[in-house]
């Protein structure tokens, strides 16, 4: 290309001499016409714009590029350029339902537009779900006057799981949440106490590092001794580093935190606690400690002694290549909080580490809260969808539409047997509530329904044909799969599955009572209204 335009240019300043030149022959070199060396603006701005050039303008946020894009433009679109078109236009959207004719002018194109991205988005399932999946369900169907179109093609894709194929759900779980397999790693499901002695074992031993985070930590007894074991660690060399979410550790409320806090911060202890947002929704409810690179626990578990005794939960221990995507997963939201690693530091926090001989495959899958993904609950939906005989999940916080609508599917289309344990006394009455508002929808299809008696069953486990299995932080209603920043393991194993299932599952049912029949009150089903998920 460059060849061409310096001929461009000899050959104009040549015809520009030879005028001044003929202008002085003739003696009227002062009366000869102007002439200007033309500007590159100038050469191209009559070029055909590029599917690139188009790409460009339209992924800066241009509403007229993105509106006007070619097909062939859009055909060169990656699934992120594609989302950022799609969040422009849903920003700017802002439909007149029924009554059109005196709403923006643009609002048609601009709805024809989303549809038309929407559906370009990739005829397989993986590929259009980490679309749909980072632009918003809720917003994406309030910024249409008529969201059928949309609800259609969610149909066309979930229907598109096939039952049994758990090595297809692995390969959309990868492309949906950029995510990977980890190998096989040490996964040791721990439940209640039992959770205690390894992970002090762990703390006591660390050399390097230890990074937690962790929503609630409560400034008791255990948590105080918890606190103690950091400060002697820090004391003596080790790293340590502690996010806390201000809002599940009551960080501006009690007193007692603060004291705990200050002490930490005394002894070298780094201590972030996150910034709380304006409408303190986008909480960091996940639950991760790594030491030395190598060995970690995430799950559904806090830090306090009255949280031990009075909770039923689990927390997992994980050894292998996995510990590395929870190191990052720390990592990123420590800088994403303000927190800093100096370089030095890095190798010794990413240790290379080997798979387990005896080890199962496993995936991090991590989700980003403010409603920037939904990765675990695109994972949650289509494992259902490809259940083919069993799913077991117990889980506090239930009250997802979309969830609930394909375990009814799964019941009464594919004659999957679907049992839910849930507490009988949850610690959040309104999730209670609206989660009970839909036990008749699971009765009536043949769904299993379970309150779990006595300590607060807080456990967030799935189990699915007793050989795929996802366990962590996440709950099952709009504030964990939508707003809160959340990480779960997802396992392809059937030993581990049928652990979890013998150890857990079948214990806890013992401690259940079935409901087999409910008449919600009125307040349960205003409740059950609040959910807005698509």
């Amino acid at each position: 290309m460059r060849k061409p335009l310096l001929f461009l240019a000899a050959a104009l300043l040549a015809a520009q001499a030879r005028a001044a030149n003929d202008a002085m022959f003739d003696g009227s070199a002062v009366a000869a016409p102007a002439f200007s060396f033309p500007s590159f603006k100038d050469i191209f701005k009559s070029r055909p714009a590029t599917p690139q050039d188009e790409l460009r303008r339209a992924t800066s946020g241009d509403e007229v590029a993105i509106v006007g894009l070619s097909d062939a433009a859009l055909a060169q679109a990656t699934s992120d350029q594609k989302i950022a078109m799609l969040k422009a236009l849903i920003r700017t959207s802002n439909p007149q339902r029924g009554d059109q004719g005196n709403g923006d002018p643009n609002q048609m194109p601009r709805e024809t537009t989303i549809l038309r991205l929407l559906g370009s988005s990739g005829s397989d399932a993986a590929s259009f779900d980490r679309v749909y999946y980072r632009i918003d369900p809720s917003r994406l169907s309030n910024a249409l006057s008529d969201p059928q179109p949309v609800y259609d093609m969610v149909q066309r894709v979930r229907a598109t799981a096939k039952p049994g194929d758990w090595t297809a759900l692995d390969s959309y779980i990868d492309t949906v949440a950029d995510t990977k397999s980890a190998g096989k790693n040490t996964v040791e499901f721990l439940i209640d106490s039992g959770v205690i002695a390894p992970a002090m074992t762990v703390l006591q031993g660390a050399k390097k590092s230890i990074h937690l985070e962790v929503f609630q930590y409560q400034p008791d007894e255990y948590g105080w001794t918890v606190a103690k074991l950091l400060a002697d660690k820090a004391q003596h060399g080790v790293h340590v580093r502690l996010m806390l979410d201000p809002n599940g550790s009551e960080v501006f409320k009690n007193d007692e935190i603060k004291k705990v806090i200050s002490f930490l911060g005394a002894n070298g202890v780094q201590v972030i606690v996150k910034r709380v947002p304006l409408d303190q929704s986008h909480l960091d409810h996940r639950k991760v400690l790594v030491v030395d690179g190598d060995t970690a626990f995430t799950g559904g578990m806090n830090i306090g002694l009255s949280y031990q005794k009075d909770w039923h939960d689990q927390q997992t221990l994980i050894m292998g290549p996995a510990v590395t995507a929870l190191q990052s997963a720390f990592l990123e939201r420590w800088r994403a909080a303000g927190g800093t690693v100096p370089d030095a530091e890095i190798p010794d926090l990413y240790p290379p580490l080997k798979e387990q001989s005896n080890g199962v495959e496993t995936r991090v899958v991590a989700h980003e809260g403010d409603a920037k993904d939904e990765n675990i609950r695109a994972m949650y939906l289509r494992a259902i969808g490809t259940a083919e005989k069993t799913i077991r999940i117990a889980n506090p916080y239930f009250m997802d539409a979309a969830i609930v609508s394909e375990l009814i599917r799964a019941s009464t289309k594919r004659h999957v047997t679907v049992q839910v344990v849930l507490p009988e006394d949850n610690d959040q009455a309104l999730v209670q509530r609206g989660s009970r508002a839909y036990y008749p929808d699971l009765i009536k299809a043949g769904i299993e329904v379970y309150e779990y008696e006595g300590r607060m069953a807080h456990e967030k486990v799935a189990v699915f044909d007793s050989r795929w299995s996802t366990f962590g932080s996440s709950n099952l209603d709009a504030r964990s799969l939508r707003y809160n920043d959340e990480l779960n393991l997802a396992v392809s194993d059937p030993g581990v599955a049928r652990y979890i299932e013998s150890n857990l599952f079948d214990q806890d049912l013992k401690r259940s009572k079935r409901i087999m029949q409910y008449t919600p009150t009125l307040r349960e089903r205003l409740d059950r209204s609040l959910e807005d998920i698509l």
